[in-house]
């Protein structure tokens, strides 16, 4: 396996070998060791001394399900410390097939043109993109599909990423080739943006398939694997409905974000429960697929509109909560239309409904007007300077409107997953090295007592998930087997000797190794104090409010190498 470095400066590239030791390093491990080695912590995120590193599992390539997905990591602009952001489609699938387990990118081009690089079998190519600037991923897709195979997938960013605004993603297109799968926390967009690459196409064609040292034991284990998958509440219900399956439960609890996170009902909420979704989507010829090829859950839902066309491969819980019930809004094709031009614009539906929700508590709009939530989107698609404003996120929209009530931990917005409800997602917000992000520890437990214990051992699953590119729907709540899988799988393709307690010490190196970079970042001190406002207002129906003592959540990594996750 190899690591590949663009230079944008001198638009060249070159190869090195991936350190034997590093054969089981992938996806968040492998981002934080190079940032770590490599960038300075100090470092401008959008100068030319960072870096932006794209890097897929250990697995990828290979048949077992859902382990395709691929990590983007930089400095962020947003939290102003490390950051990884990770999503599906095929691209992580192709890039091991060409034996690559990490694109770097470097420097910057000293004239600020956009480029395109292709990295195929051959190498990596350079393209002027000049005449793709401006565009949103889908008209982009669809230019450069006309120049390529029907096979490529293809890794892009839209104008917000172009502009540099710190809400910016980076879409990767799913195997239908839709734009529609995003690395969508942290800005990495901007990073992306900064670097003057629009686009990079990956194409495998031509390639053999991965190599597998046993693969018998290989099969046996992913055959197995899928049995156990089968008796899983989470697999059932995103298999049956998508991620939106749990908006009816979460909502109920008073999790799921509404009217600006004061928990205030949304009328008609029912209406984009999974189940209706569901319902309506069906009639008009949409379906659930799996955003790669081989996957089992298929929780993607291909959302159509009334006409029978499509809207949007990708409609999330998170963004029905963000751009939907956290602005009042309940109508399902309204929030899939925001949802189609975040996607092509290229901007977090999390970080963008969390800043409008702060725009409507300061009377830009009315909640719950969705036709005034459409005419901001033009604001931030056009780029003017409230556009700007809220592509820049939540902290920088309250302090332009003089909001002093941030939905924010460590500069990022509040997911769909409130702390007051889950208090080790609470604390996760609180202490981990990405900030308010649901990927880095969720768990719904209610009480405080134990909290800081649980997010610490929910952390490290989700670090080592990361690292190997699972997805983490495709996982089992028993943690033993989970691990044990992934030990097996590994041990079959590469021929080591691994244990399961060495698979989680993946994950407990690459929390270690984020702590240090934010540490030497002053990560704690660029940011605001965590909002004061989920400790004092209760959420309804249930009015918990989050009290787990700063004191203890400060010790949190005193247990990082000892505590147990079986």
């Amino acid at each position: 396996m190899r690591i590949v470095r663009i230079n944008m400066n001198t638009l060249t590239s070159r190869d090195e070998d991936l350190p034997d030791d590093r054969n089981v390093v992938g996806g968040r491990a492998l981002t934080a060791k190079i940032l770590n080695a490599e960038v300075s912590p100090k470092a401008d995120p959008l100068g030319k001394e960072a870096k932006l590193v794209i890097a897929t599992g250990p697995l990828a390539g290979t048949i077992a399900p859902s382990l395709g997905r691929l990590s983007v990591g930089a400095k962020s602009p947003l939290t102003q410390g490390i950051k990884e952001a990770n999503a599906g489609g095929p691209a992580g699938q192709k890039l091991d097939k060409l034996g690559i387990r990490a694109i770097v990118v470097e420097g910057a081009p000293a004239d600020d043109k956009l480029y395109v690089a292709t990295i195929s079998k051959d190498g990596v190519s350079f393209e002027a993109a000049d005449a793709y600037r401006g565009l949103g991923n889908y008209e982009l897709v669809a230019a450069l599909r006309e120049k390529c195979n029907d096979t490529v997938s293809i890794i892009s960013i839209g104008p917000i990423g172009e502009r540099k605004q710190k809400s910016a993603t980076v879409a990767f297109t799913d195997k239908d080739g839709h734009p529609s799968r995003h690395a969508a926390r942290g800005g990495m967009g901007a990073v992306m943006g900064a670097k003057g690459l629009k686009a990079i196409i990956v194409d495998d064609a031509g390639t053999p398939d991965v190599e597998i040292g046993d693969k018998k034991s290989f099969r046996g284990a992913v055959k197995a694997w899928a049995e156990t998958l089968k008796e899983e509440r989470m697999f059932k219900v995103c298999q049956a409905y998508g991620t939106p399956g749990f908006i009816g439960a979460l909502s109920g609890l008073g999790s799921m974000p509404s009217k600006n996170y004061t928990g205030e009902p949304t009328e008609g909420i029912e209406n984009i429960y999974g189940e209706a979704l569901k319902e309506k989507n069906t009639e008009r010829g949409g379906k659930m697929d799996g955003c790669m090829p081989g996957c089992l859950i298929r929780c993607s839902i291909v959302f159509n509109d009334a006409d029978g066309k499509h809207v949007t491969s990708a409609i999330e819980y998170e963004t029905f909560g963000l751009m939907g019930t956290n602005l009042g809004v309940a109508d399902l094709d309204a929030i899939a239309g925001f949802e189609r031009r975040c996607d092509n614009m290229g901007i977090d539906t999390i970080e963008l409904g969390s800043a409008l929700g702060v725009a409507s508590s300061a009377g830009k709009f009315e909640m719950g007007d969705a036709g005034a939530v459409a005419n901001l989107l033009s604001e931030v698609e056009q780029g003017t300077d409230f556009g700007a404003t809220l592509a820049n996120g939540v902290v920088s929209t309250a302090k332009a409107l003089g909001v002093t009530r941030i939905p924010a931990f460590k500069g990022q917005g509040i997911p769909a997953h409130d702390p007051r409800v889950g208090k080790p997602t609470g604390v996760t917000y609180a202490t981990s090295p990405m900030g308010a992000d649901h990927t880095a520890g969720t768990k719904y437990e209610m009480e405080d007592e134990g909290a800081v214990e649980h997010s610490l051992k929910e952390q490290i699953v989700m670090a080592t998930v990361d690292a190997m590119g699972l997805c983490y729907f495709a996982t089992t709540l028993d943690r033993k087997i989970l691990m044990e899988f992934l030990k097996e799988l590994l041990n079959a393709r590469y021929g080591l000797n691994l244990t399961a307690d060495d698979v989680v010490d993946v994950g407990r190196d690459t929390l270690r190794g984020e702590m240090k970079f934010n540490a030497e970042a002053g990560f704690v001190d660029a940011n605001d104090p965590d909002p004061e406002f989920i400790r004092v207002e209760p959420v309804p129906p249930m009015d918990m409010v989050f009290g787990v003592p700063a004191e203890e959540m400060a010790k949190i990594w005193d247990n990082l190498d000892t505590v147990s996750i079986f």
